[in-house]
């Protein structure tokens, strides 16, 4: 488990729709002023986006 990945992202939670964000650092800005984002992943559990993170990049890129 790669836990230093879970630095090159930022966690929100939206409470209208009950969705937790992971947003790459760098795609921060731009995730408050355009609807969708590259590389931004979404589920209710901040567990799953932590797991997902700590397997790395490639792994995400594989299952969107």
């Amino acid at each position: 488990m790669e836990l230093e990945n879970l630095y090159d992202y930022v966690f929100h939670y939206n409470i209208y729709n009950g969705l937790w964000s992971a947003i790459p650092r760098d795609s921060y800005n731009a995730y408050w002023s355009e609807k969708k984002v590259d590389g931004v992943i979404s589920s209710k559990n901040i567990d799953t986006l932590i797991e997902l993170i700590t397997k790395g990049k490639d792994f995400i890129k594989k299952i969107k």
